[in-house]
């Protein structure tokens, strides 16, 4: 029997719209199934107790290190303030056996160049008739001075053994015994050095003072140095970069005059 197209067509649509139905039915649940996957509550809670577990860890771990890097930051500075405490009171010791050394220097150049001017008579006392020696004893009698130079002598010793006090106490009977002296002014300086090095920058003063009562002393400039450094350790700065002036403008040629400098544009 032969169909007639009208009747093909109708069944043609209804058969197309069953297929599309049956596709439409199945597409929601494939796209709920990919949208909404199946959770492990329980998987869940134990993986964020254990984030939040390793968190708080970690964040002592973090506080520790804080604790022992600032811990090592205090010792730092503390270490730090010591070393510059030490540095510059090893200066000032370096500096006064510095000025020891050029002292006995000096002191030593004087006495050969008295030996020197010695009469013929007293040189020749002192040359032996065998082998050429040299003696101490035999030139005692032309190097050694007076008593004055060995109390000196002596006084210097006990202050290059760091026993200030007893060292004063040693200048200070120099200077009593032997007022106008020739190292009357030296055991003035020297006792102001004992009393800066036990702190008393005020007693210190009087004595650095004292040494410019000496005419053409040489340890003028030295002096004046350390008043600037007493008045500066005493905290009083205008008088201090006073002091430090008076030595650049008095003494231009004084070995300490770069640091008298270098003191006043430091200061404020």
């Amino acid at each position: 029997m032969t169909m007639r197209p009208k009747a093909m067509l109708i069944i043609f649509l209804v058969c197309a719209a069953s297929f599309i139905c049956g596709c439409a039915s199945t597409v929601p649940k494939t796209s709920a199934e990919a949208i909404l996957p199946e959770i492990d509550v329980v998987q869940v809670k134990e993986n964020s107790e254990e984030a939040l577990k390793v968190s708080q860890e970690t964040k002592l771990d973090v506080d520790v290190i804080n604790n022992k890097l600032t811990e090592v930051d205090n010792k730092l500075v503390t270490l730090s303030e010591d070393v510059s405490s030490v540095s510059v009171a090893k200066i000032e010791e370096l500096e006064n056996r510095l000025s020891l050394l050029v002292e006995a220097f000096k002191d030593l150049q004087a006495q050969v160049t008295a030996l020197q001017n010695a009469p013929a008579s007293a040189r020749s006392a002192t040359k032996p008739s065998g082998p050429a020696t040299f003696s101490t004893a035999g030139t005692a009698s032309i190097l050694t001075t007076s008593t004055e130079y060995d109390a000196y002598q002596n006084a210097l010793r006990v202050f290059n053994s760091r026993n200030y006090e007893k060292a004063l106490g040693a200048f200070s009977d120099i200077i009593k015994q032997y007022p106008s002296g020739t190292y009357s002014d030296n055991s003035n300086y020297w006792s102001g050095e004992c009393c800066y090095a036990m702190n008393d920058f005020a007693k210190a003063i009087v004595f650095f003072n004292k040494v410019f009562e000496f005419k053409n002393s040489s340890k003028a400039d030295d002096a004046q140095l350390k008043l600037g450094m007493c008045y500066m350790k005493m905290g009083q700065t205008a008088l201090a970069k006073t002091e430090f002036k008076k030595l650049i403008d008095r003494y231009p040629a004084s070995e300490y005059v770069p640091r008298a400098q270098k003191f006043v544009s430091e200061l404020k």
